[in-house]
């Protein structure tokens, strides 16, 4: 009795033993093959953004239902989150900061737009990640293949600063919650809406200059101080940033995008980064042409060769010894009805005449043998 209850007592500690290790492996796992910055593309964001013609249309085109360029959600409650903008000028700078909308006056800095506008007035542009969800000094310097229509808001001179009028539960009307895609599938969903016309370089440095106070006027790190055990550096012990996690870690969010010289094709052309709707056309038209099944002479019995429309079609050869058939001539069917009658009283006619003929014949045969028996006799 005693070597049974230490037996049951073994094996339920060795099956808690293994179940704390499966645990483990998956959370590890977990932790490798996920993370919250796969949530926000910035190279995307960096695309709309050269896309938009003012800042409040860069809002929309971040929080629109239909493109879906985020997938964040911050506060875990399975919607995701309402980015909004916020902006301060300074001389020549720009600071644009896009901050999630997370409670009732909680927010929190997910990535700032840095513009510095250079002596010879070419702006430089830098999308720089917020350490607390992408690690320290993740830059994005996007390089756009035509200055960008919203270059031209800042330095207007009826410029006014643009600052989101929305916040928890006020939202704009053409806005409504939406759930949450998994990383993988957002991943795979939003670099269909990247211009990769575009050149989107990684920087370990700054380029423009801004004062601390300059920053701390619109900064917003709310949901960082409640949470401070979920921050980049936490989440993943001995890694800068989001470069050196896509490196060491298994999953690759950006391995299934386009090569270099299939992002860049030399055929389409954007107006402001954009695609017209009569060049999206022209693309979808050449893509089924470039689709379309083709034929040749191995293809299987019961397949059609494809024919083109505008070489006229040969007619085939006869052979010398071809016979032509009897021409066909179509039959109403009161036509058909007549000649089968027809046909059927000539076959009745003749089996009558048949049967008459045999009559006649035995008939003549049976007076043949009375006459023979009567000269006999």
């Amino acid at each position: 009795m005693m070597k049974t209850k230490i037996g049951i007592l073994v094996l339920a500690l060795s099956i808690s033993f293994f179940n704390l290790q499966a645990q483990r492996i998956i959370t590890t796992t977990r932790a490798t093959s996920y993370d919250i910055s796969d949530n926000l593309d910035l190279d995307a964001v960096a695309s709309i953004f050269g896309d938009s013609e003012n800042l409040e249309d860069f809002e929309r085109r971040l929080n629109d239902p239909e493109n879906r360029i985020s997938n964040l959600d911050l506060n875990e409650d399975g919607y995701i989150d309402y980015l909004r903008v916020v902006e301060n000028s300074e001389e020549r700078n720009t600071l644009i900061v896009v901050q999630a909308v997370l409670g009732k006056d909680i927010y929190q800095d997910v990535t700032t737009i840095e513009i510095e506008k250079t002596q010879n007035s070419s702006p430089r542009i830098q999308v720089v990640g917020d350490s607390y969800i992408y690690g320290s000094n993740y830059i994005i310097e996007p390089v756009y293949v035509r200055t960008p229509l919203i270059f031209s808001f800042f330095w207007s001179p009826r410029y006014r600063s643009w600052h989101s009028p929305y916040y928890w539960n006020y939202y704009p009307k053409w806005y409504h919650s939406y759930r949450t895609y998994s990383p993988f599938k957002y991943q795979k969903h939003v670099y269909q809406h990247i211009n990769y016309h575009n050149s989107y370089h990684r920087s370990t440095s700054r380029n423009g200059y801004f004062s601390r106070e300059y920053h701390n006027n619109i900064r917003r790190s709310d949901f960082a101080t409640r949470h401070p055990d979920r921050s980049f550096m936490k989440r993943h012990e001995g890694m800068e940033n989001r470069n050196d996690l896509n490196q060491r870690r298994e999953y690759k969010p950006n391995s299934y995008r386009r090569s270099e010289s299939e992002q860049r094709p030399s055929t389409r052309q954007y107006q402001y980064n954009k695609r017209s709707d009569s060049e999206r056309n022209e693309s979808k038209r050449n893509e089924y042409q470039n689709h379309r099944p083709t034929y040749n002479s191995h293809s299987k019995p019961d397949s059609k060769p494809s024919v083109s429309r505008e070489q006229p079609i040969s007619a085939p050869k006869r052979s010398a010894n071809q016979v032509e058939s009897e021409k066909r001539t179509s039959v109403t069917p009161e036509k058909a009805e007549t000649r089968s009658r027809h046909e059927k009283s000539s076959t009745n006619e003749r089996s009558r005449q048949r049967t008459i003929k045999k009559a006649n014949q035995t008939e003549e045969e049976s007076k043949k043998e009375s006459g023979e028996r009567r000269r006999t006799e």
